[in-house]
């Protein structure tokens, strides 16, 4: 047994943890950068709750409200710009996982002086990243809080992708499942969904593999199955949020160590295309993507079924089975159709998938990724 594991992030995890953040983040200095996303956390509250702790604190702040929902190296860029001559101590990502992912690009971005599309692009290595980055997360799906990985789209020449550096694991998170009890029930599923993409996908995956990655997938599909459908029909279900909070951690922790699947090279260009989001992507490829690789990885896809559905399963058709009585238990029912997709762009979708194929274990077939996209038009 060979293996590595690395997880530099102080997790401060717990219903209420809000409360405590501006004590943490001021230990890291009194000029304080706060970056969420444009509308949600301003009328929520938590921008201004925040602000106020920090300034009682006696710390300087300044905010940039500018990250959309797909973040964009351009927003990445205008913050950098506004900011680099006030130089924070620290950045706070307050939101999502875009909110996440875009602080991280700030923090490159500060720290290099440079634009940030040569590295996301792969023309530039990242050497250093010298601006400590505080995650907040309000969504409970991307694990981008305890991962050093950061996803953003480059609309100038239509690449969705990320870049990775141990600098952009996040000094803290605070995890505190009570910020999501605002979330609608839509953005609930997708990132919801987004756990379980990621756990069955870096349990799948051929790179990382270890035993606490696959401890905390098996686990992490069992609170899924469970607690998914309970948040989507009482969002102030707080053992609900609780647990699907903690799920969409630890695949933080998976993601930092492991990798994603074919899915996810196939949804970013579909979400660059459509403006659609992460999760409802991931949705609309799972089923075609799972007929297709279920025969290799057959032994570990039963495994998640059990995880699933406690219910032991032996052969494609009870796997497919527990996989689609989770989905109607989640009210889903989309295909590429809906995306205003046909199968005319399929070509074009193709051409634009980035990453390594290979870490799925159905990426060395022929024709994969199209098999993949024709089947998704189907519901």
């Amino acid at each position: 047994m060979h293996f590595s594991y690395f997880m530099p992030t102080k997790i401060i995890f717990g219903w209420g943890k809000f409360e405590q953040a501006s004590s943490h983040i001021v230990k890291f200095g009194q000029k304080i950068l706060l970056v969420t996303g444009k509308y949600a956390m301003k009328k929520q509250g938590f921008t201004d709750r925040l602000i106020a702790d920090l300034q009682k604190q006696g710390a300087e702040t300044a905010l940039f409200a500018g990250m959309s929902a797909n973040p964009l190296t351009k927003e990445v860029n205008a913050c950098v710009d506004q900011f680099a001559d006030w130089q924070p101590d620290v950045v706070v990502a307050l939101g999502g996982g875009s909110v996440i992912d875009g602080a991280k690009g700030i923090i490159l971005g500060l720290s290099t002086r440079e634009k940030v599309e040569p590295y996301l692009l792969g023309q530039k290595p990242i050497t250093h990243v010298d601006v400590p980055l505080i995650a907040i997360p309000t969504t409970a799906g991307t694990g981008s809080e305890t991962n050093w990985a950061a996803i953003l789209t480059d609309e100038s020449c239509g690449v969705k992708t990320s870049f990775r550096h141990e600098g952009l694991f996040p000094q803290i998170a605070i995890v505190d499942p009570q910020l999501t009890v605002s979330l609608t029930s839509a953005i609930t599923l997708e990132t919801g969904f987004d756990v379980f993409a990621h756990a069955v996908e870096t349990y799948i995956s051929k790179s990382g593999l270890s035993p606490q990655i696959e401890m905390n997938s098996l686990a992490a599909i069992q609170l899924v199955g469970e607690y998914l459908p309970q948040a989507l029909l009482d969002g102030n279900n707080q053992i609900a949020r609780t647990k699907m909070m903690y799920g969409s951690m630890l695949m933080g922790f998976n993601l930092a160590n492991s990798s994603t699947c074919l899915p996810h090279r196939l949804q970013y260009p579909i979400g660059v295309k459509t403006n659609t989001s992460h999760g409802s992507g991931l949705m609309v490829l799972f089923e075609s993507w799972l007929e297709q690789t279920y025969e290799f990885s057959q032994e570990k896809f039963d495994r998640i079924a059990s995880a699933l559905d406690g219910k032991p399963s032996s052969c494609k058709e009870e796997f497919m089975s527990a996989y689609r009585n989770f989905i109607r238990s989640l009210g889903v029912n989309l295909c590429l159709t809906d995306f205003s997709l046909t199968k005319q762009d399929i070509g074009y979708l193709a051409e634009r998938v980035t990453g390594s194929l290979a870490n799925d274990p159905a990426g060395q077939v022929p024709g994969i990724v199209e098999k993949i996209y024709n089947g998704a038009f189907t519901k």
